[in-house]
């Protein structure tokens, strides 16, 4: 599949191209599993990891919060470990030490702050996995209306009759959506 240069994968981060995305999961996935293994993880748990790993690396390119110093691989390893250290805190966390009593208001703000990027992450793993199961045509005028594309547009795209259909299409899709979203089990986690 070749290679790409840490600004080619971070343009194609930002434009979900699936090449990038494969890519990434060939050649930085093992390094990953190896790292959530070694500290008592599944593979599934690794899986799960990546993705959140690949959502916060999103969401950093996304936002143009991206300052890189290092490679992008050392990058995401960075965040996936940081991830499941969290995950492993919060499983293992003992629920009473007397010599960190002083310290309890402060490890709350964190447990909380922890809870609410774990959260947020499984909420967006939680949308993507549904997005990606409703029909293209959902699919797209959906991805559409998040990139702020005019529905005169989307109609075009589309070969809609017309703005007024793709602005029906969209709330029905987005109906659809919401009804997959809230009989999914993993749903309560996610709050």
């Amino acid at each position: 599949m070749g290679s790409f240069s840490n600004s080619h994968l971070i343009e194609g981060i930002i434009e979900k191209r699936r090449a990038v995305i494969q890519f990434m999961y060939e050649d930085y996935f093992p390094y990953i599993l190896a790292m959530v293994e070694k500290n008592s993880g599944t593979i599934q748990d690794a899986q799960d990891i990546f993705q959140d790993g690949l959502v916060a690396l999103y969401l950093r390119c996304r936002d143009r919060e991206l300052l890189l110093n290092c490679s992008l691989r050392s990058y995401f390893y960075a965040i996936c470990k940081n991830l499941w250290l969290q995950r492993l805190e919060r499983k293992y966390r003992m629920v009473f030490q007397p010599d960190l009593i002083i310290h309890e208001r402060e490890e709350r703000y964190r447990l909380q702050e922890t809870l609410t990027s774990e959260k947020r992450l499984a909420r967006y793993r939680l949308f993507w996995k549904h997005l990606k199961g409703l029909p293209e045509d959902c699919q797209k005028v959906l991805m559409m209306y998040m990139d702020r594309i005019p529905y005169k547009k989307v109609a075009e795209i589309l070969g809609f009759v017309d703005e007024n259909y793709a602005k029906m299409k969209k709330y029905h899709c987005k109906k659809a959506l919401i009804r997959r979203i809230r009989r999914d089990p993993e749903l309560p986690n996610c709050i």
